[in-house]
């Protein structure tokens, strides 16, 4: 019975620490408590969100334990990554797990609430590693980037570390012919559509007349599909028909290439650009 007892006392403890432990991120993004000094909160920062933006993410491993041991534990977040971008939708464009302390991630949300995808992802890998130690220091840190000049430079500085890297423990080894199509982990084709086209980010301008808020083409759009007597779903099907539309929106509206890909249900920036190109567009 004293063994049983004790038993279930190791249990329950190990139960508490890895809750403490998963309970350092929630839904809004609070600070961890070892952040917390002299029993007071320090003040929540809140984030900058776009359902639809590009994020480059960093999240430091704590003093007590490497956040990657090994070929292994590199491996298993890798893993756990392809995961959670199938679970959420979101694409990945560039990453780096070199360094035993810190990863380095170059994502777009596209869709996707990127708070929820970092629980996820570090619940995940936490439970995966079952440390006693405290695994993450602190919250990650996200910076949402406004120009493909941003994200240009966040790729190069994240892929600056791997051009000697062999093991695919950092994205630049998945940008060659070799080894384009061999990865389903990295979008490398529409992070070449954002580099590439500046439209990705800026709306037009000097466009006279033109619909110039997300909201307003919207209700435009649905206003349009009602008269033809379509359903939203029916219209995406028609492939013709939605890419006209397409051709048509880039002409009247101030959208960019991202908020073009969001109104017709959720295109990608490169698809909303060869279609462009198909209409004789000069993306």
């Amino acid at each position: 019975m004293k063994k049983m007892q004790l038993r279930n006392r190791t249990v329950i403890g190990k139960y508490k620490e890895k809750q403490e432990e998963i309970s350092k991120w929630d839904d809004r993004n609070s600070v961890p408590l070892s952040s917390m000094k002299g029993g007071e909160k320090m003040p929540r920062k809140s984030r900058e969100k776009d359902e639809y933006g590009i994020y480059y993410i960093r999240q430091q491993g704590s003093k007590e334990v490497p956040l990657f041991r090994d070929e292994k534990d590199r491996q298993a977040f890798l893993g756990i990554l392809e995961d959670k971008k199938q679970r959420f939708g979101f694409k990945v464009y560039a990453y780096c797990i070199k360094q035993e302390e810190v990863y380095h991630l170059l994502i777009d949300a596209n869709g996707s609430d990127i708070s929820q995808v970092m629980k996820s992802m570090n619940i995940s890998y936490a439970l995966y590693r079952k440390s006693r130690e405290s695994l993450f220091k602190d919250r990650y840190y996200s910076r949402l980037l406004s120009d493909h000049q941003a994200v240009k430079g966040v790729f190069e500085e994240i892929h600056q570390e791997g051009k000697h890297e062999k093991q695919g423990f950092n994205s630049y080894c998945f940008y060659n012919e070799e080894k384009l199509k061999a990865s389903t982990l990295v979008d490398t084709e529409d992070l070449n559509v954002v580099l590439r086209c500046q439209d990705t980010f800026q709306k037009q301008e000097n466009c006279l007349g033109c619909i110039e808020s997300y909201e307003k083409a919207e209700e435009t759009l649905y206003k349009e599909l009602s008269k033809l007597n379509l359903e939203e779903k029916e219209f995406l099907k028609d492939k013709k028909l939605r890419n006209q539309k397409i051709w048509d929106y880039r002409k009247k509206t101030t959208l960019s290439l991202k908020e073009l890909g969001r109104l017709f249900g959720g295109l990608s920036e490169s698809s909303i650009c060869k279609v462009l190109k198909s209409q004789d567009s000069n993306c």
